[in-house]
Parts: structure tokens; C-alpha cells; sequence
């Protein structure tokens, strides 16, 4: 059963992904709980107005991970669904053979902006003189209550007498700054109850003080910005991409306004480290074609996003290139009969040589070339000076209606600003490779996760649910 619906969901997949003229990839790899590598690539698409997601391949990795095996993979992959020709941008996160397997495959490289804002905040908390401490003492404490079955009951009598939401307190992973966010502000929501169940408690834990809470308050106001962000970018069925310069401006502004509201000494050095950061590793975004232009043909942003007016500037400027040479490799009508008196020339005796033809070959390239440019011109300054939409509007219902721009919209806007797609397959993956399903083949695990994948976006859970049958015991 699993094999059938396997082969039918992947042919039907395959035949929606035929109707496309270009997709973008994101590609990851994952090693499962049997220390089996794996590497996923997801494809993204826009087709009638509708951004897809299609899980195109989770294979195993037995072989060093080199960007040439890496790309070689990918083009297996590219080349079993037919998209040799359509990929037009790879993401992936910032590592050396990542991006080496891009300009293997000729393609364009993203960096993953989830991954890139995690490090930035990640290095500006830990070059931030105090938070280490607050953080380490955090995580003793919650270390404390999740390992001790007695405090953790503790807690939940206190939050419960207390009045407060019984819930549980979370600790940080090292790769997340997420989960550092999430971890201070969670005991700061509960530094009653948590310090309450300590004081009744036999422990000797170096507690957090009074001003160890207010520091981490007040740090925490600084990255949420950030948390938002990353958020935002991570959603699948929304047009992501074209966020990531506006983002970025926004957030500089955002960190500007919170630094001058906040008198912190600790939170005020966070925040110097965190723009300090984001000007070294993040400046370069607005230079990016692909994101640029992603932004640019979002019709909420336009050239609102760019924090440089000349980077705008060049914005525009690659985008008309881009039209014109769309225009100009469009098919066209041949022109229609002349109706014209003038009378035909004499033929031309066939040992006679055309001196005229190369000169007319020319004129006739350069006239198209010129026309094309104008037309360029004319379309994207149109689209330009209209007003932009509502942020809360759909930019691909947009773009069905206004067909100008139409393809390159449809090219640049599809293209995602994270891998975190390949990620949420891995998390799906560590639900399938688990303990008591780790004998299962390589292949067994790609079909399992292309169903999931795949086989929700039209035909909804398979198989439907059995119904639960009873049985009395008496």
C-alpha cells in the first residue's frame, strides 16, 4: 500500500512541477539516531498564483560530504524530477561545502537568513560581559527542576496556589538562540513560584538575584525584534524571500529605538553587539540579486525596503536589464503581409552575393534590442509608480492579474528566505527513525516522509483513521 500511494503521489508531484517555469531548492543535511546521514532538498514553486512546497528527495549520505558529492546528489535529484533547467537559486545555511555545491551546479546561493540572524544573536549574546553568568545559572536551576521529580511537583503546587499557569520551564539548546529567549523570559514569567519552590527545597544552587532578573528583563526586550523575524521568515505557504530586505532595515530601526529606550548597562551592550554584528555579516543583503530583486517585485515593498537609496537604484536597474532581455528572447508574431504599392525589387540573380545581408542582420538585431529595452523601460516604471499594496495582501494575487512582470515575479518571489523547510523534514524524520523503528532502509524512510510531505498538500492525512473500538472488561 505504502509503495502505491508512494509511486502515485510522486508522479502526480512531479506532473504539477511540468507546469512551471523556474523553482528554487533548499537543501540540508541530518544525521538520524543510527548516526545515518541523509541529505533533503525541497523544491519551491509558484503556479496560477499558489506557492508549493515539494519535498523532491531525503537520501542517504553514506559518503564523505564533500560539496561534489553533495552537488552530484542534487543534480540526481534535479535530473529524476525534471528541473535541470528550471532551478534558478539554491538555499542552504552558511557552510563552505554548501555553498561550494552551488557554484558546482551554477546555480544562485542563498545563505538561510533563519540561520544567519540565529548566529548573529547567538555571537552577540556571548560577547555580552554578565549574560553568560545569568544564562549559566539559568540553566542550573531549570536543569534542577526537570531532573527532580519532587521539585517539579514542587513548582507546579506553588504555580497552582499562586494562581499562575502551570507550565513547564524550558532550557536552551546551544544551536537555538530561540531557545535562550524563550528560556529567560520563561523564568521570568515564573521567578515567584520558581524561587518559592527553592527556598522548600534541599539545594545548594547559586540563585538568581534580584538585579540578575532585571538584567535578563531587560536583555531580553533587545533581541525580540530578532525572535519576530525569525518567525516571519519561517512560514512555507507565504512568500518569504522578498521580506528579508525590508526585514533588515526594519530591524536595524527596530534595535535602534529599544537601545535608546532601554538604561541598562548589560542590555545597552547587547545591543551595541547585536547592530556591531548585523553590520558585518547582514550589509551585504541589499547587494543581493536575488533578494533585491525578490523584494523589489513584492508589490507591498517595492523600493520601500531598501535602506540605500543607491542600492534601490541598482535594484532598478538589474530589474530592467532582466525584463529586457525576457522581452527580448520572447517569441513574436511575424508581422503582417504588407499591404504597401512600392514595387518589388528585381530578383536578384542567384551568383549575385548579398552584400546587404550581414548590414541587415544587424540593423535588425539592434532595432530589436532597442525596442526591447524601451518596452522594459516603460513596464517597470509603470509598476513603480503605482502605489503599494497593504502588507497584509497576497503579492502572487497581484501578479495574476498583472502580467507585465509576470515571470520574473513569479522566479524570484518563489525563492524562500530559510531551509527551514528541510528542517521541519527532519523533525519528521527523528519522529520516524525513532528507537523502536530503527531497522528501517533508507529508502522505506524517503517514502514515508514524501507521503507525509507531499501527499497532505491535496489529498489531506492518509490512511483516514481507524475507528477505536472498546472493550468492556468486566
Amino acid at each position: 500500500m505504502v509503495e502505491r500511494r508512494y509511486v502515485e503521489e510522486k508522479e502526480k508531484a512531479k506532473a504539477a512541477l511540468q507546469n512551471v517555469d523556474s523553482v528554487s531548492l533548499t537543501a540540508d543535511m541530518w544525521t538520524s539516531i543510527n548516526m545515518d546521514a541523509y541529505l533533503a532538498v525541497t523544491c519551491h514553486a509558484i503556479h496560477a498564483g499558489e506557492l508549493s512546497t515539494t519535498l523532491v528527495g531525503v537520501r542517504p549520505f553514506p559518503i564523505s560530504h564533500t560539496a561534489e558529492n553533495i552537488a552530484g546528489t542534487a543534480r540526481e535529484l534535479s535530473r529524476e524530477w525534471a528541473l535541470e533547467e528550471k532551478v534558478r537559486c539554491l538555499v542552504t545555511d552558511a557552510a563552505a561545502n554548501m555553498i561550494a555545491e552551488a557554484n558546482i551546479l551554477r546555480v544562485r546561493h542563498a545563505v538561510c537568513l533563519a540561520h544567519a540572524l540565529n548566529l548573529t544573536v547567538k555571537k552577540a549574546m556571548d560577547a555580552t560581559p554578565g549574560l553568560d553568568n545569568i544564562r549559566s545559572k539559568t540553566r542550573r536551576m531549570i536543569t534542577y527542576f526537570k531532573s527532580s521529580t519532587t521539585a517539579k511537583e514542587k513548582l507546579q503546587q506553588i504555580q497552582v496556589q499562586m494562581g499562575r499557569p502551570v507550565t513547564k520551564l524550558i532550557i536552551e539548546v546551544d544551536t537555538r538562540w530561540n531557545s535562550t529567549y524563550e528560556m529567560l523570559q520563561r523564568l521570568y514569567e515564573q521567578r515567584d513560584a520558581a524561587a518559592a519552590a527553592l527556598t522548600t527545597l534541599p539545594t545548594d544552587l547559586d540563585l538568581l538575584t534580584a538585579n540578575d532578573f532585571e538584567c535578563a528583563s531587560e536583555c531580553m526586550k533587545i533581541p525580540s525584534p530578532f525572535h519576530a523575524a525569525t518567525v516571519e521568515l519561517s512560514h512555507e505557504k507565504r512568500v518569504s524571500g522578498s521580506k528579508i530586505t525590508p526585514l533588515i532595515k526594519m530591524l536595524k530601526h527596530a534595535l535602534s529605538e529599544l537601545m535608546a529606550q532601554n538604561s541598562n548597562k548589560m542590555a545597552k551592550d547587547l545591543g551595541i553587539n547585536l547592530n556591531r554584528i548585523m553590520n558585518d555579516k547582514l550589509s551585504g543583503i541589499e547587494t543581493t540579486s536575488i533578494f533585491s530583486l525578490s523584494s523589489l517585485l513584492d508589490p507591498r515593498f517595492k523600493t520601500l525596503g531598501f535602506q540605500s537609496p543607491s542600492n534601490a537604484e541598482s535594484a532598478v536597474h538589474r530589474l530592467k536589464s532582466e525584463c529586457a532581455a525576457l522581452l527580448r528572447n520572447a517569441p513574436t508574431q511575424e508581422d503582417p503581409p504588407s499591404t504597401s504599392t512600392a514595387q518589388p525589387e528585381p530578383a536578384a540573380s542567384s551568383q549575385v552575393i548579398d552584400l546587404w545581408k550581414l548590414l541587415d542582420r544587424d540593423a535588425e538585431e539592434a532595432r530589436a534590442s532597442r525596442n526591447a529595452t524601451a518596452d522594459a523601460i516603460v513596464e517597470v516604471q509603470r509598476y513603480l509608480s503605482a502605489p503599494p499594496l497593504e502588507r497584509s495582501q497576497d503579492p502572487l494575487v497581484y501578479w495574476t492579474t498583472n502580467k507585465a512582470l509576470y515571470h520574473l515575479a513569479n522566479q524570484y518571489l518563489a525563492t524562500p528566505a530559510s531551509s527551514v523547510p528541510c528542517e521541519r523534514v527532519f523533525s519528521k524524520a527523528g519522529e520516524i527513525v525513532s528507537k523502536k523503528r530503527n531497522r528501517l532502509k533508507p529508502s522505506t524512510v524517503e517514502k514515508l516522509l514524501l507521503l507525509n510531505k507531499n501527499a497532505q498538500r491535496t489529498l489531506g492525512p492518509y490512511p483516514p483513521p481507524v475507528p477505536k473500538i472498546y472493550i468492556k472488561i468486566i
